[in-house]
């Protein structure tokens, strides 16, 4: 039996040792959660009451998540710590950019300003193109690992997303950040329209990866 902790909430869950690698949604809060390979309590007993309150992750039998192997060219994605925007990219043959104190410079050139560890969240503010031009038509969050993921910034467009370990949702600051970037980058007419992205931007549900079915 694995036995790991929810990002989302903190419950303490339970899945059988052949699920390990898929997600499940943590059944307290609904955070998507990829089972890990072995117990993050390795080596360390759990106590009896803790053990009777885990969740059985593996009886949901909720699919397996995949996440996307390349970037969406006509998405934008921006990359969050707790309450700050750390890098960003866009189609425009730049590259993944790292903000600095003094702007965005590229990752390609600049892989000693990339942490090596940290709580970090990819946020893929899909779009579609329109007749009537470029619009904004939902979000997507996703969980980066802690550990050496946005050291593949500087490897590649897409190697972000293989350090991808699950969907997350945002607290205020960061949907903050969010907001603000797309009032910076964008036109008025792209998002104005897209009433359940401000909503999910300016709401107080932190659980929710987004405003796009996940399959």
């Amino acid at each position: 039996m694995i036995r790991f902790t929810c990002p989302g909430c903190g419950s303490k869950l339970n899945a059988k040792e052949e699920i390990a690698g898929q997600t499940r949604k943590c059944p307290k809060c609904g955070t998507a959660v990829t089972v890990p390979a072995v117990s993050e309590e390795a080596g360390i007993a759990m106590s009896e009451t803790a053990d009777a309150h885990a969740q059985p992750a593996s009886e949901l039998h909720l699919p397996t998540y995949h996440w996307p192997e390349r970037l969406n060219r006509l998405n934008r994605y921006l990359i969050l710590d707790k309450a700050h925007l750390v890098a960003t990219w866009v189609n425009n043959g730049d590259g993944w950019m790292v903000k600095t104190n003094y702007g965005f410079v590229q990752a390609s050139r600049n892989f000693e300003l990339l942490p090596a560890q940290g709580d970090f969240k990819l946020v893929e503010l899909d779009m579609e193109l329109r007749p009537e031009g470029l619009r904004l038509r939902g979000i997507v969050v996703y969980q980066l690992a802690r550990r050496w993921a946005l050291t593949n910034l500087d490897k590649g467009d897409d190697r972000i997303l293989k350090s991808i370990v699950g969907y997350s949702g945002l607290n205020r600051d960061q949907k903050s950040v969010v907001l603000k970037c797309l009032k910076e980058y964008y036109m008025r007419n792209v998002w104005e329209q897209a009433q359940g992205v401000l909503d999910y931007l300016t709401n107080t549900d932190y659980h929710t990866p987004g405003t796009l079915p996940v399959a």
